[in-house]
């Protein structure tokens, strides 16, 4: 292999990628305010850039401000031991994307799973617990 190509870290024509140059996803934590209050949510991101983009998206779309965004591990402790909803769900009954600020939770106290709309949660609910109570 010719020196330049070693200093590229190619083979002939394709690059090697070393496993200490691949980055792994973190969590990350993001405060947002809006005209209700303020509100923290999570997502993964691999790095700063990748989660500093996700997080302007989200707060382009919805009208939020930032407050601030951090890697999970290096907030502090009333934080790291708490789950937080995340930034971005797909619909458990439905599979849609939806970023809503407020997700609707199912009505039954034993079921944590969250919809993308009322109608959604209402066909959970029908076809899920009904049965439960028969």
């Amino acid at each position: 292999m010719s020196g330049i190509n070693q200093a590229r870290g190619t083979k002939g024509n394709k690059t090697v990628i070393n496993d200490g140059d691949v980055l792994l996803p973190e969590k990350w934590l993001v405060r947002f305010r809006n005209p209700k209050g303020f509100f923290v949510r999570q997502f993964h991101a691999p790095g700063f850039y990748e989660a500093y983009d996700t997080v302007m998206t989200y707060a382009e779309k919805l009208n939020l401000e930032i407050l601030w965004f951090k890697e999970k591990r290096t907030c502090g402790i009333e934080y790291l031991n708490r789950n937080f909803p995340q930034l971005e769900s797909f619909c458990t009954y439905c599979n849609k994307k939806f970023n809503h600020a407020d997700p609707i939770l199912c009505a039954e106290l034993d079921c944590s799973l969250e919809f993308c709309s009322q109608q959604c949660a209402h066909n959970h609910q029908n076809m899920r617990h009904r049965h439960k109570r028969s």
